[in-house]
């Protein structure tokens, strides 16, 4: 296998280094891309007037871009966003927001910020506030709030969902409110003294109007 060599980037390469970095890479890699391109040059006695210019150039545009994220994070303090998901149940997401989706809200917010800088643990999959962090140089980072939402507006807020009581186990069978018996007892209510009274003194009168009546002496 063919020694490993080093060489200072020119620029720089994605996933290798920034300009002015010594990385060390397949002879191959160097010869075929990285030269060619005029990317890297060989890290040896041969280029050192080339690489003394390149790493001046290369620490002057290192202090460039600190001051530039340096100013954008000053503009990012107290950033605040919100992206609407879809809720499969609970607070769990139907699927889940990445990178793609911060940098998406955050364009939205008028923030321009590379997907590199955005650095999450795992994907979000559940609603809620969430503090995500930009790093926008090495040297330089700053956390923005996020609060993922339900895209369903007449689901209840988290707030809400919290607040409010269980609703209570309904009975099988209603039991009757006391109106009801009561109204029930009122159908059932027997005849009132008073009415038995009344209907004895017509049976006596009817009794006495049945007897025969005494012949009238002249």
């Amino acid at each position: 296998m063919a020694r490993r060599k080093d060489v200072l980037l020119v620029q720089d390469v994605l996933k290798l280094g920034n300009m002015g970095d010594v990385v060390r890479v397949s002879p191959g890699y160097a010869r075929n891309y990285l030269f060619p391109y005029a990317l890297a040059i060989p890290s040896d006695a041969a280029h050192k007037r080339q690489i003394d210019v390149l790493r001046e150039k290369a620490a002057k545009s290192e202090a460039e871009r600190e001051v530039k994220a340096r100013a954008q994070a000053k503009t990012m303090q107290g950033v605040s966003i919100q992206i609407a998901a879809r809720v499969s149940h609970g607070n769990e997401l139907f699927g889940s927001i990445g990178t793609k989706e911060l940098v998406a809200a955050l364009a939205k917010s008028g923030v321009e910020v590379d997907g590199k800088q955005i650095h999450l643990h795992d994907k979000l999959k559940k609603l809620g506030k969430y503090q995500i962090d930009v790093r926008l140089h090495k040297n330089v980072a700053v956390e923005v709030t996020l609060e993922i939402v339900n895209s369903d507006p007449n689901a209840p807020t988290m707030t809400e969902t919290l607040a409010s009581p269980a609703a209570p186990k309904a009975d099988a069978e209603a039991k009757p409110a006391k109106g009801d018996k009561a109204e029930k007892g009122e159908k059932s209510e027997k005849p009132a003294k008073g009415d038995k009274a009344e209907k004895a003194e017509k049976g006596e009168k009817s009794e006495k109007s049945d007897k025969p009546k005494k012949t009238q002496k002249a």
